[in-house]
This record gives C-alpha cells, sequence and structure tokens, in this order.
C-alpha cells in the first residue's frame, strides 16, 4: 500500500481541476487580507488616541478645543506629505501601479516600498481627520500583501492578476463587511467582468476576509439601524425612481468637481506636503462649523440612521462636507472617495425624503438614508448592482435591496449618461470609449 500512494496521489494531481488549488490561495487571501485591514485599523485607532479618548474622529473632533479642531488635519496632513516625499526621495523610483491599474492593465505587480510609503501617508493624513475614506487604502494594502505572496509564489501574469484582485476582495469585504459586494466590487470595476471560475475564486476571498474579521475581530454590520426597515411597497418605487433621478444628475457634477478642482490645485506646482497640509488646515477650519466635516463619514451615516436631522442640517452638513473631500482628493491626499461618497448620498436621501415624499409611502427614514447612498454611489461608479447589494449587506436589511436596485440602476444609467467614465476609470485614465479590459 504505502509503494502505491505517489502514483495515487499523482493520479489525483492528473485529475484536479486546476482551479482546486486556486480557491485555496483565495482562502489563504482571504484570512490574511483581514489581518491586513484590521492592522490598518489598530493602527488608526492608536493615533487618534494620542490626542483623543475616541475612537471615531467625528466625537474626537466634537470634544477638542476650536483650536485643536483646526491644527490636527493639517498636522496630520503635512505628516503624511512629508513620509511620501521622504519615502520617494529615498526609493528613487515611480510610485508604481496601484491595485486597480495592476490588474486591469498591468501585470498584477505591485511594488512594496511605495505602496507601503503610500499606506504610511494615507495613515497618517485620515488619523488626522482628513474627509477622504480610509477603505480605499485598506483595500490597498490586502491587495498588496495577496501581490507579494503571488510573487512569492511565481504565478504567471493572469494567476498573478486574480491573486491580487482576491487581496482586493477580501480588503473590500473586511472593511465594509460585504463579501458580494466586495466581489462585485472587483468583477465591475476593476474588470469589468468576470469568468465564472475567476467569480468563485474571489467569492471564495471575500468570504474567508469577512468571516475572519466577524470571528476574530468586530462582529455584525457596518451599520446599525433602529428598527427593522418596514416593507417596500410599489408607492415606494416612486421615491427610489426620483431618488435616481437626482443622484443621477448629481453624481457626474460630483465627478466634474473632483476633477476640476484636482486639475487646478495641483497646477500650482507647491511641494507636496504644503499642498496636503493646506487641504488639511481648509478642512480644519470647515470643521468649525460642525465637526462632521472630520472623517470618512461613517458616524455622519450612523447619526442620521439613528436620530433625526433638521432641513437646514442636512444643507449644511452636504455642503460642508462636499468642499472638504473635494480639498482632501484635490490635494492628492492618499484614500478613498467611495464612503465619503455614500455620506453625500445619504444626506441626500434624508434630504428628498423629509421635503419630497410621496404620500403613503414608507416613512423609515432609515430606509430612505440608505437608497440615497446607494443612488449616488451607482452616479459615480456605474455599478449598480454592487451599489445595491453593499447597501443590504452593510445593514443585513434585505428591504433595502427593493428599493435600492431600482434607484441605482436608474442613477447609474443617468451618471453613465452625462459623464461616460466612472470615478474608478478617470483613476485608471481608460479613454471614454473603453472601460472594458483588454483580452
Amino acid at each position: 500500500m504505502p509503494a502505491r500512494l505517489p502514483s495515487l496521489l499523482a493520479r489525483l494531481r492528473q485529475g484536479l481541476d486546476p482551479m482546486v488549488p486556486m480557491l485555496l490561495v483565495a482562502a489563504a487571501i482571504g484570512f490574511i487580507g483581514a489581518f491586513a485591514v484590521e492592522s490598518f485599523r489598530l493602527a488608526m485607532a492608536a493615533l487618534i488616541h494620542l490626542y483623543s479618548r475616541h475612537e471615531h474622529l467625528v466625537h474626537a473632533a466634537a470634544e477638542l478645543p476650536l483650536w485643536a479642531r483646526v491644527v490636527v488635519p493639517p498636522l496630520g496632513a503635512v505628516a503624511g506629505g512629508l513620509l511620501m516625499w521622504a519615502g520617494h526621495r529615498w526609493i528613487r523610483r515611480p510610485r508604481g501601479p496601484e491595485y486597480m491599474e495592476a490588474v486591469r492593465i498591468g501585470d498584477g505587480k505591485l511594488p512594496f516600498a511605495p505602496n507601503i510609503v503610500r499606506t504610511g501617508s494615507s495613515l497618517l493624513a485620515v488619523s488626522g481627520g482628513i474627509t477622504i475614506g480610509r477603505e480605499g487604502t485598506m483595500i490597498q494594502f490586502g491587495a498588496l500583501i495577496a501581490s507579494l505572496l503571488g510573487r512569492a509564489a511565481r504565478a504567471d501574469v493572469a494567476h498573478q492578476r486574480l491573486i491580487v484582485a482576491c487581496g482586493a476582495a477580501a480588503g473590500f469585504a473586511a472593511a465594509y463587511h460585504a463579501p458580494i459586494a466586495g466581489t462585485l466590487f472587483v468583477a465591475e470595476i476593476i474588470l469589468g467582468g468576470l469568468e465564472l471560475r475567476e467569480i468563485a475564486a474571489v467569492l471564495v476571498a471575500a468570504v474567508i476576509g469577512e468571516l475572519t474579521t466577524q470571528s476574530l475581530f468586530a462582529a455584525g454590520p457596518l451599520y446599525l439601524v433602529p428598527a427593522a426597515i418596514p416593507p417596500v411597497h410599489f408607492i415606494d418605487l416612486l421615491d427610489a425612481s426620483l431618488l435616481g433621478v437626482l443622484a443621477g444628475l448629481l453624481g457626474p457634477l460630483f465627478l466634474w468637481l473632483l476633477d476640476a478642482t484636482r486639475k487646478r490645485y495641483q497646477a500650482l506646482d507647491l511641494p507636496l506636503p504644503l499642498r496636503m497640509g493646506l487641504a488639511g488646515l481648509f478642512i480644519g477650519l470647515l470643521s468649525l462649523a460642525s465637526p462632521t466635516v472630520w472623517g470618512n463619514g461613517y458616524s455622519l451615516v450612523q447619526s442620521m440612521l439613528l436620530n433625526p436631522w433638521s432641513l437646514g442640517a442636512l444643507g449644511a452638513v452636504f455642503v460642508l462636507r462636499l468642499l472638504a473631500v473635494t480639498a482632501a482628493s484635490a490635494a492628492g491626499i492618499p484614500g478613498g472617495v467611495l464612503t465619503p461618497t455614500l455620506a453625500l448620498g445619504g444626506v441626500l436621501g434624508l434630504f428628498v425624503a423629509q421635503l419630497m415624499l410621496v404620500p403613503d409611502a414608507s416613512h423609515s427614514t432609515a430606509l430612505w438614508t440608505l437608497v440615497g447612498m446607494g443612488s449616488l454611489l451607482a452616479a459615480t461608479t456605474h455599478a449598480p448592482a454592487m451599489s445595491a447589494i453593499m447597501m443590504f449587506e452593510t445593514t443585513r436589511n434585505y428591504n433595502v435591496v427593493l428599493a435600492a436596485m431600482p434607484a441605482c440602476v436608474i442613477a447609474s444609467v443617468i451618471g453613465s449618461l452625462l459623464r461616460h467614465r466612472s470615478v474608478y476609470a478617470e483613476a485608471l485614465g481608460l479613454p471614454e470609449a473603453d472601460e472594458t479590459p483588454p483580452h
């Protein structure tokens, strides 16, 4: 029997589907990716605790004296800018591709040094209250770890790209507690489509990433709703359609504002630390009006889901956060705009719900906050399925999908008609006529 074992194993390997090893690799990437995301969270919490006893940035800003509320964001931004400036001078090489570039138009390889410097720069900036998404850096960090594993295993280009895509999906799932949306994020946005066999690997990585996070670090959905969202009826689709139209019109305007401001600001040719510091100072001054300006928008969304807001307060916070995230993006502060976009969409949804709710429609403010979030996200990413499913996964409430899906489809259609390139296509520099990956 022992003599037959090698031949049995050889025949088993010959008959084994080549995707089986890839699924095992994807599971390992999901597990490791969750730890990468959690390490970023812990590092950020440690930095915030240097100046506040609160972990959430809005609460931290609210307890600070006004002078400190102005000073902390530029300090964090300047520190991040100095790290990136010094790091690039020390490395003496271009910053290298980000994970979307590496997967969609590159060879799947992410250089370690430039990306770890960028991760550190983002960590310093977002810990100081800069209005930018930390989750983008978390996803990038997960993809970087996956890229290193693929290079160590000497994977070919096709598998290297898939491995990095798995790392991005795992990072997304661990950051947002949304494994299905993480899979759709990779399929709809990063690759523009996946074959069934590739989807299986990406889904495994996302699920293992979320299971690891739930089991070891943070259980439960990302957002808490006060009570069960009531069932959605046909009359609610009128409000959903209205929100979809408004978000579809607003999304392209938001992208235009980000693009135009970035071009004009960077044309000043200021040193990176100064450029980032000025944006931080602007954000600090804006936060004098409201501490909700700080951070990625998580605390703002949670407050809108649990507490009543007046129309005046909603209008003010929308303008303040729009200016803040535009400044952060224009300055080139590393991070993402996905979560800040969700916050702006939530304000839009709650505003519309209070102002123009169709008679007899559902008066659940939580529902319309979430539908607004998904709609604006769909209008800017052109990914309606990912946007709608994400609203379900971040709350664990299925009723949201029935209103969010039509709103997201309408917003995505209008947004793509008015501005052909999504926020991620612009980041990749893809031409307007081609947002699909090469085959």
